[in-house]
């Protein structure tokens, strides 16, 4: 039993009872919402929280509103083949096409996955007596609408995380484990092969760095639908985008492994070496403090050794290393542009 308790117990002490909570309460609400409103099998609006609801205010607007669009598309093509039928098409190949019409369509836009759902009950319509198909597509919007305004609500109230913050902790911890990296084989001495990290753990971190980006991508659009909806529905500018830091943090994390592929090949490289190395390492960590909101990033040093890496009398090992150096200094300095204005626009508003 043991295990057992010990699992219960950190479910409790990490807090991750909140989302389950906050999902049975915009359940529960949504549920009150439809039989107040007296409308027929108010489960619909149950299902629709079920559906769309996330951790945090922006996934739930973003699962939500692909579910409004897909149920939109679905009841007019519905009523299309309701139309159809009642000018004598075979009820069982209209309903079959054009299922299978939206099936399709879902399949190639993710946005339309809840279409032929919404299309296949509106053409059995016979289900609930006493309703024509039309009623039957205005209640099904209806209802789903009453799900998703609920969930979206107690998503704003009494979300688990906000996106924003937890998209740049994401980033900051990406940034922070490639300086760690880094600063192993700064440490290192002339020669030293026997310290490097095995390829095989090499490998093993960047699959997991990876991962990471990919969630870091997800986690972004749910991040600037939340700013766009705290800013009342003006757009997000290209430059203070979560999108635009994601893309910045996948090719600061390319720079930053090209630079250690070529550290790790030259376990002989010397001073220069172990500066650029330790120089790098300093520049990540300190841009990961920024994305945590602590100051802004130094990147003199990096700068210094990239002008050095490129000057005319440089030696060959320099050379070798400018490009990837000068590289991860573009992207850092974008990236701190980046931080900067959406630290301005947050104190401005």
């Amino acid at each position: 039993m043991a295990p057992a308790l010990q699992r219960i117990g950190g479910f409790w002490r990490e807090g991750r009872w909140r989302a389950g909570a906050q999902l049975a309460a915009a359940v529960a609400l949504a549920w009150l919402v439809a039989v107040a409103m007296r409308l027929p099998e108010s489960f619909w609006a149950v299902m629709s929280v079920l559906i769309v609801m996330r951790p945090s205010a922006g996934g739930t607007l973003g699962a939500g509103w692909e579910r409004l669009r897909g149920t939109a598309a679905g009841a007019l093509c519905g009523l299309a083949g309701v139309y159809l039928q009642h000018r004598g098409a075979p009820v069982l190949a209209t309903t079959l096409a054009t299922v299978m019409l939206l099936a399709f369509a879902g399949a190639a836009l993710p946005g339309f996955r809840s279409a032929p759902v919404a299309a296949l009950l509106i053409l059995s319509a016979g289900a609930i007596p006493g309703h024509s198909a039309l009623d039957v597509a205005l209640l099904r919007m209806l209802q789903i609408g009453i799900g998703v305004g609920v969930a979206l609500a107690v998503a704003l109230v009494a979300s688990e995380y906000r996106a924003g913050p937890r998209f740049d902790a994401g980033c900051a911890a990406l940034l922070r484990g490639m300086a760690k990296r880094l600063a192993t084989l700064a440490a290192l001495g002339p020669g030293d092969a026997a310290g490097l990290p095995a390829e095989s753990e090499a490998e093993r971190a960047n699959a997991a760095a990876r991962a990471a980006l990919a969630r870091l991508a997800l986690l972004a659009g749910s991040a600037d639908l939340e700013a766009r909806w705290w800013r009342r529905g003006a757009a997000v500018p290209a430059a203070q985008s979560c999108r635009s830091k994601a893309r910045l943090a996948a090719r600061i994390f390319q720079d930053a492994t090209v630079l250690e592929r070529m550290l790790r090949r030259m376990p002989a490289g010397g001073a220069a070496w172990q500066d650029t190395a330790r120089a790098a390492a300093a520049a990540l960590a300190a841009m990961a403090d920024a994305l945590d909101g602590q100051g802004v990033p130094d990147l003199a040093k990096l700068a210094q050794l990239a002008r050095r890496h490129e000057s005319p009398g440089a030696s060959s090992a320099l050379l070798l290393l400018a490009a990837p150096v000068c590289l991860l200094l573009e992207d850092l300095q974008r990236m701190q542009r980046c931080v900067a204005a959406a630290a301005s626009a947050a104190s401005a508003a």
